[in-house]
């Protein structure tokens, strides 16, 4: 891969300076010594042209700088105290009722204005929230309180004991429910 690299850079320039008739001697070389295809080549010159590897680049992309809160740290915090108030709800369902649940907690002065961080700008920010904004600020509080353990119920052999299970060999019944199999030969 390093060879093919080296190979694509060096063409990349003759390849960008050559008029339209001489790319297509300069493609011919680049698919006789690597073995790809044109389309391929071409691809890979033009965009070694666009951005030459330089002596230190690594082949792994820099990870992308994280875009900056659109909700101050106080309109997250009361987030996650009116989420763990509601019991937990989604993001849609506690979009749809924040308003609400708002004025409950504001009239049972669980949520008072100046006081852990809520006020008006808070209550304002909250109301503007999608469901998936909602959803992004909780996961890692979701991810923290995420219920884990064993199921403690148990398969139990009264059911099947109960049902009894036919072979092909078995001899039909003439109940109702049952399949007479002269009905499959009409």
């Amino acid at each position: 891969m390093a060879t093919r690299t080296e190979i694509t850079t060096k063409y990349a320039r003759q390849y960008k300076k050559a008029s339209k008739k001489n790319k297509g001697a300069v493609l011919d070389e680049v698919v006789a010594v690597t073995g790809w295809t044109r389309d391929n080549a071409r691809r890979r010159l033009t965009q070694a042209a666009k951005h030459p590897p330089g002596p230190g680049r690594q082949v792994a992309k820099q990870p992308r700088k994280p875009r900056a809160r659109k909700y101050s740290y106080d309109a997250v915090k009361v987030l996650q105290r009116v989420w763990a108030i509601s019991g937990g709800q989604c993001g849609k369902y506690l979009h749809a009722t924040m308003r609400i649940l708002l004025d409950l907690l504001e009239a049972h002065n669980e949520l008072t204005t100046g006081q852990d961080r809520y006020d008006k700008h808070v209550r304002k920010e909250l109301l503007a929230m999608s469901p998936a904004t909602i959803d992004r600020y909780l996961k890692p509080m979701r991810a923290r309180d995420a219920i884990n353990g064993i199921s403690t119920t148990k398969p139990g052999s009264l059911l099947r004991s109960a049902i009894t299970i036919r072979r092909a060999g078995d001899e039909v019944e003439d109940e109702p429910g049952g399949m007479n199999p002269e009905w499959w030969t009409r």
